[in-house]
């Protein structure tokens, strides 16, 4: 069971792509992957997978998790939730089959759990958080189009520093731009140093979402003992 999940973990081992990537404007596809949707790349899979669930929900599941018939491009793919909060499908194998619904950033944000409890049948919401892409130990900013199909959440996400500039000139995209290009430059002897350097980061990063998590269950706990202590005032 993943119920208590960080991605601190994925950053650790990393994400690893699941197949050959595909071309964006293959088939019926847009013509582009620099994608604000809900009228871009994304919002189009979305509909395919909500078809592809339809007509036969075992086989789509297989192949939104291998990227098969053209539901995966280099960094963008499909994952789906089930109603039990079991990743039925997601090109990662580290989350496929467990329970990912206490699974969130370093700044606390579950939004798995938030996926699930506002996706509606065919509508196209939208989440962002930090995730690492796939074959990446870095946490980028993500915007993610996720609808209700059938029983299961469904999603499609586009990382920032894939979409056209200055959408992505964000503090953490760049940020994360520049872990990216940093972790291509390092020296094969200092490697070992760099990904020791980068636990510790992600380990620093995991127990400060430790800590905010913390500081808002106190904050609603006491926000509840308020509550009540106003409503036995008012009644006296």
């Amino acid at each position: 069971m993943l119920k208590t999940l960080t991605l601190a973990t994925l950053l650790l081992i990393g994400v690893m792509p699941a197949g050959p990537a595909l071309a964006c404007g293959d088939g019926e596809a847009p013509t582009s992957c620099d994608d604000p949707s809900p009228n871009g790349f994304a919002s189009w899979m979305l509909g395919r997978v909500d078809r592809a669930l339809a007509a036969d929900k075992t086989q789509a599941l297989q192949d939104f998790t291998n990227g098969a018939r053209g539901f995966r491009t280099a960094d963008t793919y499909v994952f789906c939730v089930g109603p039990d909060g079991v990743m039925s499908a997601h090109p990662n194998p580290i989350l496929n089959g467990h329970d990912v619904r206490d699974l969130h950033d370093r700044t606390g944000n579950h939004f798995i759990r938030t996926m699930m409890e506002s996706a509606k049948p065919g509508q196209i919401a939208v989440i962002r958080y930090l995730f690492p892409k796939p074959g990446s130990t870095i946490e980028e900013p993500k915007t993610t189009y996720y609808t209700k199909a059938g029983d299961q959440t469904c999603a499609v996400g586009v990382y920032d520093a894939d979409v056209a500039a200055p959408a992505v000139a964000t503090a953490e995209g760049r940020v994360a731009q520049l872990r990216q290009r940093l972790d291509g430059e390092i020296p094969t002897g200092a490697r070992a140093d760099w990904t020791a350097f980068l636990e510790a980061l992600n380990a620093q990063e995991a127990e400060k979402a430790t800590a905010i998590t913390q500081a808002r269950r106190d904050l609603t706990a006491a926000a509840g003992a308020l509550t009540k202590a106003g409503g036995r005032q008012g009644g006296e």
